[in-house]
């Protein structure tokens, strides 16, 4: 007990360490080190913030940590509180400009939220800073784009808030962003995800977004939250949604509709895959027995094969043995989900079998076949990074 006393004081002691420690008097290399690998969780936090409050005396332990070990092996735990913190050197800057244009990263977008909330804090480099959050308004993956588009709009440009976006966890996201420092975005976006009921292979996303836009809600309209129990909707979201409808009109001076609750069409859905990658973005496929294929987190499209390409396809499917899942997965990963035989695995870049590569590469053909050359070609250049070398 006593060893357990003195190890979680050290622990909160390292928490609060002062941003004013001597930063010649730190040991970078051992703190990063501790950040990276430590094997208690709060002994990583605590070196996290050590390392962050550093600014740019931390950067060259940074670089020689990720050139030793590998860029990867830097946590996003660490990442993102680098990003949260105050440091504006120039060092600290072009380290996360680095991390953020490496698309091999995978917590690229924690680190162009670090030069999100950095750009205004530097009007020397606005238009520089600017222009860089700019060029990945586009980007394939979601965290990216939207990361960017917040960091546009802390620079005043409003445009970058009304950029289409077909990803509804995107639009939650930029708005919430927004809404939490300071700027508030057209609010319909997070009322309407407040009634979001939709779900992928299992996967409750719609009730994420809709945890994440009433959080949101509840922050930005404090006491004027008019329900009870911490702003629980207890059980009757409709009711919920009416009674928030009316102060986030009279706080924000924006005229808001009641939204409809949004379900998944009753489809019986009999596997699909799920590929999440910071480079390439994320793609959604999911599919019923007789070759009705959905793309998208929200089913946005569809395309049906002919019985004639899916049967055999199909079919061939319960070759690919795929039991358990492969790989170490930090962040990157794919998911293949069917139910007969039923299997649900996760598979790390580099660590997808040949005959499931293979498979999977003649779903795209099908698709293609089937007219959506994109979507085929999306899935193609997504399975690269999977495929065993």
């Amino acid at each position: 007990m006593h060893l357990l006393l003195l190890a979680c004081v050290g622990a909160v002691s390292l928490a609060f360490w002062p941003k004013s420690q001597d930063p010649a008097a730190i040991d970078w290399t051992a703190a990063v080190d501790k950040a990276c690998t430590a094997s208690r969780y709060g002994l990583r936090l605590a070196a996290a913030k050590q390392v962050a409050n550093g600014g740019g005396a931390a950067v060259p332990a940074l670089r020689a940590f990720a050139q030793q070990k590998g860029q990867n092996q830097i946590p996003g735990s660490l990442v993102d509180t680098i990003a949260d913190a105050d440091g504006v050197d120039a060092a600290l800057v072009e380290l996360l400009r680095e991390w953020a244009g490496n698309v091999d990263f995978y917590y690229r977008a924690s680190a162009l939220r670090g030069i999100a909330l950095r750009a205004p804090k530097l009007p020397e480099r606005r238009e520089e800073l600017g222009k860089l959050l700019g060029s990945f308004h586009q980007d394939p993956a979601w965290l990216m784009r939207t990361t960017a588009r917040f960091g546009n709009a802390l620079l005043g440009d409003d445009a970058a808030i009304a950029l289409a976006e077909t990803d509804p966890r995107a639009r939650v996201r930029l708005a919430t962003l927004l809404l939490a420092h300071g700027k508030t975005p057209p609010l319909q976006t997070l009322v309407d995800a407040l009634a979001e009921e939709r779900s992928f292979l299992g996967n409750s996303w719609g009730k994420a977004c809709a945890d994440e836009a009433h959080i949101a809600l509840k922050k930005w309209l404090g006491p004027a939250h008019p329900l009870a129990n911490g702003g629980s909707f207890e059980g009757d979201v409709q009711k919920g949604i009416r009674a928030l409808l009316g102060p986030c009109q009279q706080k924000s001076g924006q005229t808001l509709t009641m939204p409809v609750a949004v379900a998944a069409r009753p489809v019986a859905i009999a596997g699909g895959i799920e590929l999440l990658s910071c480079k390439h973005g994320d793609l959604h496929l999911q599919w019923t027995a007789d070759g009705l294929v959905q793309t998208g987190i929200d089913a946005g499209r569809e395309v049906t094969i002919p019985a004639a390409k899916w049967a055999p396809l199909w079919n061939d499917r319960t070759a690919l043995q795929l039991r358990d899942s492969l790989g170490v997965v930090l962040c990157d990963n794919l998911r293949v989900c069917w139910l007969a035989p039923e299997s649900n695995v996760k598979i790390a870049p580099l660590a997808l079998p040949p005959a499931a590569v293979n498979w999977l590469k003649q779903l795209a053909a099908v698709i293609e076949e089937a007219g959506e050359s994109r979507l085929a070609a999306d899935l193609r250049s997504g399975l690269d990074q999977f495929a065993a070398r």
